[in-house]
């Protein structure tokens, strides 16, 4: 792990610019050790990813023709790793009656890592497949517009293959926004989307990309709070965050302690989004946040009370008859609690956030009279912060940029690479 570690930082100081003048357009993107492993029904038609040109790796597939009981879901991975992330979700999924041909992933840019692990759950079937599939302890870095043809081409062959137009997505980190770009560049795909679920993503900004990061490091130009691509993404006062006839879940820390890639007041509800059931599960780490089996449970519910409509045939339109899911009660064992709107920062020009050596985000100064924090987003205060000191801090204190990580300690001590 110490390897992966010094590697990735390797990279990431070969593909940073510092000084005074950043450039003017992200680092150009490490090529992936090579494809991940391709686990779909043998007649599940082969795709290439649009980036790479090597086979798109992934899982999903019983055999065309195969019946569903269920809305297929598509579940999309963070940066860094690929669909083996997600075995232990599809094996709960399974454990409550799902079949795969109602469960797909997808493997954009290509092999990943082994550092999408929980702090409480283990994923050995992820590591054996990555340690058969030769990887070499290196992390490759993307951003969220190079990968959504992929997206769009596996949800299309998913809905031809599976023959049901409508689908899910579930999706984590870096692929909430993923996800939520493709819907936006394919607004086509809108009217059969029956739920989305998205777990700790970055979608008003992340700690992992403060101020000055944006063009000096992969996907930090999308991902950095207040940003262009977040403005556009969202739309006016949040008119594009969430629309119909899906619904729409988040789940998400909320408490700026236990999930890294929102450490501090001014990023804690960045995950949220407007007109979500935005669910808090307050000190849960970032991958727990996806893989915990209660955690699990509530998602799924949510799933499936989202499909009763189209699985009673009535074209997946709202049913008043299906109560609001809201204030639908958590599993034993799970402390979630509908969240507030997310409230965004406000520019302003009081000093940044930096992250100090022990790699968490100090909070910045707070403006008068707001309530707020605030993050400085102005061009000119990007460049100045991130060019230098906050720069330092920033890779002295350990913390792993843009999809990104953290080198952090489990509940057992041993240290551990968390990655957005």
């Amino acid at each position: 792990m110490r390897r992966v570690f010094v590697a990735f930082v390797a990279t990431l100081l070969s593909t940073t610019t510092f000084g005074a003048s950043p450039a003017t357009a992200e680092p150009a993107h490490a090529k992936p050790q090579g494809p991940a492993k391709v686990a779909f029904a043998p007649d599940f038609p082969a795709l290439v990813d649009h980036e790479w040109g090597f086979p798109l790796g992934g899982f999903g597939g019983a055999g065309k023709g195969a019946p569903v009981a269920h809305t297929p879901v598509i579940f999309v991975h963070g940066n860094t790793v690929d669909a083996a992330d997600w075995y232990p979700v599809r094996d709960a999924f399974r454990a409550a009656g799902w079949t795969d041909q109602e469960l797909w992933a997808l493997s954009y840019n290509g092999l990943g890592g082994n550092s999408g692990t929980g702090l409480t759950t283990q994923n050995p079937k992820r590591d054996a497949e990555h340690m058969e599939m030769g990887w070499d302890g290196q992390v490759r870095v993307t951003n969220n517009d190079g990968n959504v043809p992929d997206l769009f081409d596996f949800i299309n062959a998913v809905r031809a293959y599976t023959g049901s137009d409508r689908f899910v997505l579930v999706t984590h980190s870096l692929g909430v926004t993923l996800a939520r770009k493709t819907l936006k560049v394919h607004p086509e795909l809108r009217n059969d989307l029956v739920a989305f679920v998205g777990i700790a993503g970055g979608n008003h900004g992340t700690s992992l990309c403060p101020p000055g990061s944006e063009d000096n490091v992969v996907s930090c130009n999308e991902i950095a709070a207040g940003t262009p691509w977040l403005a556009d993404l969202n739309g006016v006062d949040g008119s594009d965050e969430t629309y119909g006839p899906a619904k729409w879940m988040t789940v998400y820390d909320g408490s700026g302690a236990g999930d890294p890639a929102y450490a501090g007041t001014p990023y804690a509800q960045s995950p949220a989004l407007k007109g979500a059931d935005n669910r808090e599960f307050a000190g849960t780490y970032h991958n727990d946040l996806r893989e915990e089996p209660a955690i699990i449970d509530v998602y799924r519910a949510f799933i499936e009370d989202a499909e009763k409509p189209t699985l009673r045939g009535t074209g997946g339109g709202p049913d008043p008859a299906i109560a609001p899911t809201s204030g639908d009660s958590a599993p034993v064992g799970v402390s979630a609690r509908p969240a507030t709107s997310f409230r965004p920062p406000s520019v302003a020009t009081t000093a940044p956030s930096v992250v100090a050596a022990d790699g968490q985000v100090a909070a910045p100064v707070r403006p008068a009279n707001t309530g707020l924090v605030s993050i400085p987003t102005s061009s000119s205060g990007r460049r100045e912060q991130g060019a230098k000191a906050s720069w330092v801090l920033w890779l002295l204190g350990g913390l792993l940029v843009s999809g990104v990580g953290l080198v952090t300690f489990d509940r057992r001590r041993a240290t551990r690479l968390a990655f957005v």
